[in-house]
């Protein structure tokens, strides 16, 4: 943009008949930086190291005659303030000896305003020195106007390209920051693969994301320069939180800060020597953080001598700042849900190993317990008190060597790397001999079983045991907690490719708090009437490993105290190409 601007300025000093033309742009904090200055070689002023205020240039604005386009305002109209404010402005030319009172003076001021559609300055175009050497009259300040129409919108459509060339880049910056953000990576995986980008798109030497929460090194990539020294940190966080209040963007050059005072009458010469140390000429702290408060800042390090930093920019780097944020905020999440996943499968593991273990060691002391206590049954003329407590430890010993087997398989069907065996299984016979085993304890409890299997064909593929525990537990949990009279209907059918098995009763029902836990191990139901009846809290949950296991589902409708119906629904088994030929 320089280079063309200068191009620009010298056209516009040729075609106006003066011998100095100088361009502004405006900057975000009202300051008016130099790009394009020509026809001066021994002025002191260069492009980039002059820094006005817009203020002083309004006074000249609102003061001066208008002539199309350009103000003047003669020396001698302006108030002793004005006057030195404008003699500090910049270039002064030399005062010409010449007798005439119309002759041009050092502190005259030829301007030109460039705003936008939206009526926002821009750019200001100075002319300085006219060849003559005198001052234009009124129709010579209006033919320059015409004439220098064109350069305006020239200098004006220059200033647009390149703020929105600059924006582009930093939005696609942005758009990279959203883009890692969802691959889920890890905090430094995520500043790695994004650093790049982030140097593209700030023009950057060496860029660095420094976190207010870590103690170490900042998340510095490859360069030095953007690491701060350690004694600076604490100011330039308490600036960058002062700056993600007001929305700004702070800039640091070698003898000035731009955007907090505080930091620049604290650490002026510190960060002036920081940069001077790595020979640049720019650096820019952006906010980064997704909330109210900052979590970090990213720090720019950047040449500056050519390309400046400007206010499009800067509100461009300013999404770019809350982009990372936010992607380092997911990330964050993201490493927590891990780590609480891993803390969880770790802890998963070692209570399937805790119980397999606890399981096996009880294993064979149960059995030996269950061996004498057939051997003592088995001896005559046992007193009746002995006979009665053998009998209560041979109930209790069945109900250990019940919940044992239970865990152990619950173990066995928790391992996901354990493959399922596909045999052909018959769930109609699998049911018939399930019905026999408990067609006593139903008759016991005053409980009708009523079977229905509509189809002759009921084969599913799985392991037969595993399947026949399924339809077991069902069975005997309907059993058990049916009323005296009630009735438990097992429906066995085929729909479409799935064998439904269907277990239906009118007993005690299940509340709509117990639903949500109904499939956990060792849940019990907080049903006092339910609680008298023995259970180890596990059946369910063996049934709804197993159904899945076999790449079924399991369906439970429920209604405390009207009945409860669980719904298996498992892949029907391929016919088998003898059975598909009759």
């Amino acid at each position: 943009m320089r280079a063309e601007l200068r191009r620009i300025a010298d056209d516009a000093a040729r075609r106006a008949g003066f011998r100095v033309c100088a361009i502004e742009v405006l900057r975000g904090d009202g300051l008016l930086e130099l790009v394009a200055f020509t026809g001066a070689p021994h002025a002191a002023s260069v492009p980039g190291d002059s820094h006005s205020h817009i203020h002083d240039v309004r006074q000249v604005l609102n003061q001066g005659g208008r002539y199309g386009e350009f103000v003047f305002l003669a020396e001698e109209e302006m108030d002793a303030h004005l006057r030195e404010a404008i003699a500090s402005y910049g270039y002064i030319p030399p005062a010409l000896d010449l007798p005439d009172p119309d002759r041009w003076r050092p502190l005259d001021m030829l301007v030109a305003p460039l705003t936008d559609a939206s009526g926002r300055t821009r750019a200001l175009l100075h002319l300085d020195e006219p060849l003559s050497g005198h001052r234009p009259r009124p129709e010579q300040l209006l033919d320059i106007s015409a004439h220098l129409e064109l350069v305006l919108q020239a200098v004006l459509a220059t200033v647009d390209r390149d703020e929105l060339t600059r924006r582009a880049r930093l939005d696609e910056t942005a758009r990279a920051m959203v883009r890692a953000a969802s691959e889920r990576l890890g905090g430094e995986e995520l500043l790695a693969q994004v650093h790049p980008e982030l140097v593209a798109g700030f023009r950057a030497r060496s860029v660095a994301v420094l976190l207010f929460e870590a103690p170490a090194e900042p998340s510095e990539t490859r360069a030095t320069a953007a690491r701060l020294p350690v004694l600076l940190r604490p100011a330039v966080e308490a600036a960058t939180r002062r700056a993600w209040q007001s929305r700004t963007v702070i800039i640091a050059e070698p003898g000035r800060v731009w955007g907090d005072d505080a930091l620049e009458q604290e650490h002026l010469q510190d960060l002036t020597d920081h940069l001077l140390a790595h020979d640049a000429r720019e650096l820019l702290l952006v906010p980064v953080g997704a909330g109210h408060e900052p979590t970090g800042v990213l720090v720019v390090v950047r040449d500056g001598q050519e390309d400046r930093w400007t206010e499009g920019e800067s509100q461009a780097a300013l999404g770019v700042g809350h982009d990372l944020g936010r992607a380092l905020l997911s990330t964050r999440a993201h490493e927590r849900e891990q780590q609480l996943i891993d803390q969880l499968q770790r802890l998963d593991e070692y209570r399937q190993q805790l119980i397999a273990t606890v399981s096996h060691e009880l294993k064979n002391p149960l059995g030996v317990i269950v061996g004498h206590v057939e051997m003592l049954e088995a001896v005559p003329g046992l007193p009746t008190a002995a006979a009665t407590s053998l009998h209560a430890l041979g109930r209790g010993t069945s109900r250990l060597t019940l919940l044992v087997d239970n865990l152990l398989l619950l173990g066995r069907i928790s391992d996901l790397d354990s493959p399922v065996v596909g045999l052909p299984v018959d769930l109609g016979s699998v049911l018939t001999q399930v019905i026999e085993d408990e067609s006593l304890r139903a008759e016991r409890q005053g409980v009708t079983l009523q079977t229905s299997v509509r189809d002759d064909a009921s084969r599913v593929t799985g392991e037969p045991e595993e399947l026949r525990q399924v339809i077991a537990n069902l069975v005997s949990n309907a059993v058990k907690y049916s009323r005296a009279g009630g009735t438990v209907n097992l429906c066995l059918e085929e729909q479409g490719d799935e064998v439904v098995f269907t277990c239906a009763d009118n007993g005690l029902g299940i509340s709509e708090q117990d639903q949500e836990h109904l499939f956990t191990e060792f849940f019990r139901s907080t049903n006092p009437e339910a609680l008298q009846r023995p259970g180890t809290g596990l059946g369910l949950a063996i049934v709804s490993r197993i159904v899945s296991r076999h790449g079924g589902r399991t369906e439970v409708e429920t209604q405390l105290g009207h009945g409860t119906t669980f719904r298996v629904a498992l892949p029907r088994a391929r016919p088998h190409r003898d059975d598909a030929h009759h």
